[in-house]
């Protein structure tokens, strides 16, 4: 069995701080003390800093959490990233978007993602001008959820880049137990 993946702190700092941004502190903090587990005690203790790398399984245990609490779905995970990327832009990577266009930013896919996942394998399947599709594998412990996150990550890093009227389309995996995903992106610019 393959060695599960790890995920940046930044991603559970990014996503906690759009959840709360969209559903209020009071459900934040009723969110972690909802959290059972090595996962909870972590971000209940303040200890998952942006830089250090945590277990995929816990980004897993809070995104589920996430949905659990508001009753929401696959789209909870794609619009909390979305969120949080798109905040991530507003401060860290506000220059950026001066210089990249979304078919820059979708070439650097690999490059962007190793600050984020420690592991995985992504590979640009084909791209023109307001398309591209990407073939993501090795992503081992990753949920439907966790996929679905990836998916509004990627959404908000093009939308920052000026893609607009995007839409999605998982070509194959994206499901729990899915180590891989298909998935292509449109937009017009």
């Amino acid at each position: 069995m393959a060695a599960e993946l790890k995920l940046k702190g930044i991603n559970f700092n990014g996503t906690l701080g759009a959840f709360a941004e969209h559903y209020g502190d009071e459900a934040r903090a009723s969110l972690l003390a909802s959290l059972e587990g090595e996962i909870g005690e972590a971000l209940r203790g303040g200890m998952i800093i942006a830089s250090g790398w945590y277990p995929a399984s816990w980004y897993g245990a809070l995104l589920a959490a996430i949905v659990d609490q508001v009753g929401g779905g696959d789209d909870t995970a794609r619009t909390l990233a979305r969120e949080a990327v798109k905040a991530d832009f507003q401060t860290l990577f506000k220059v950026v978007r001066l210089f990249l266009s979304p078919e820059k930013a979708a070439q650097q896919a690999m490059r962007v993602s190793k600050r984020y996942v420690d592991g995985g394998v992504i590979e640009v399947v084909s791209q023109e001008h307001g398309e591209v599709q990407y073939r993501f594998r090795e992503y081992h412990g990753y949920t439907r959820l966790m996929w679905r996150d990836f998916i509004g990550g990627i959404e908000g890093v093009l939308e920052n880049m000026g893609a607009e009227d995007l839409r999605n389309r998982i070509i194959t995996g994206g499901n729990d137990g899915n180590d891989h995903l298909d998935v292509a992106f449109r937009w017009n610019a």
